[in-house]
């Protein structure tokens, strides 16, 4: 049985290349490859979520993939990385796993009526978003929408009642408090990278870098990326918070 890793950000295929160079672990919609002879497949998850379109892109295939989907939560199912779970025919949770599901977010430059504009359609997006549950758990999308509002953290235990998971994975223990948060690259940031990586220069005037000061740069446009990862790593109380909101261009979930 093949498995298929969905680990690290989720992001569109047009900028994993980017955080693949710098590092990062992520997957793309391109990195899911489902067998052409439709046997079972095993889809492990462990993401903090990420791009809501490739989030979409990836449930959407695993959906029509006319084999058995297994989806096993090995760590965290947060965000857009929850929606892909829904797409499995069995859903499996760690007992030390935990899920999350909020709100789409994006970033919106303009007047009024752009911001207007685009709280509709993130209005729109999160109901979408609120039905997929529904569709897996047979509850009310009001409920699970009421939910996102909150921005709400399931344990293995509340994934199984809620619907999300069918059972959780070797036994039914419920998983401790776990912080979670997103590590989206500020477009800037990928913006310098495409440059970096294809050698052009970004105008008339570039000056020429050496490869250190070029490294010095990454490293300090990253550094508040790398300080949310690090506390993720610190172990803090269950809680409902609202994140700072990266200004990507692109919708996050």
């Amino acid at each position: 049985m093949k498995t298929i890793k969905v680990k690290g950000m989720i992001v569109s295929d047009d900028v994993a290349a980017i955080y693949n160079w710098l590092g990062y672990d992520v997957t793309a919609p391109k990195d899911v490859v489902l067998p052409e002879d439709s046997s079972d497949v095993t889809v492990e998850i462990n993401s903090p979520g990420g791009d809501v379109y490739a989030g979409a892109e990836i449930y959407t295939a695993l959906r029509a993939y006319e084999g058995t989907v297994n989806v096993n939560i090995v760590g965290m199912a947060a965000s857009a990385a929850s929606v892909v779970a829904m797409a499995g025919d069995h859903v499996a949770i760690s007992p030390m796993g935990q899920m999350m599901i909020h709100n789409a977010s994006a970033g919106a430059q303009g007047n009024a009526a752009a911001h207007q504009h685009l709280a509709t359609v993130l209005e729109g997006v999160s109901s979408q978003i609120a039905d997929s549950y529904a569709a897996r758990s047979g509850k009310s999308a009001t409920d699970f929408k009421a939910l996102m509002d909150k921005e709400t953290y399931f344990t293995a235990k509340e994934a199984v009642e809620q619907g999300l998971a069918d059972e959780i994975m070797f036994e039914d223990n419920e998983a401790p408090a776990v912080a979670a948060g997103f590590g989206v690259l500020p477009t800037e940031v990928l913006n310098k990278a495409r440059r970096m990586m294809s050698n052009e220069p970004a105008s008339k005037s570039t000056v020429v870098l050496k490869a250190e000061s070029i490294k010095a740069i990454v490293v300090e446009a990253i550094k508040p990326l790398q300080e949310q990862i690090d506390a993720l790593k610190k172990p803090v109380a269950k809680q409902n918070t609202e994140p700072k909101e990266p200004q990507p261009k692109r919708f996050l979930f």
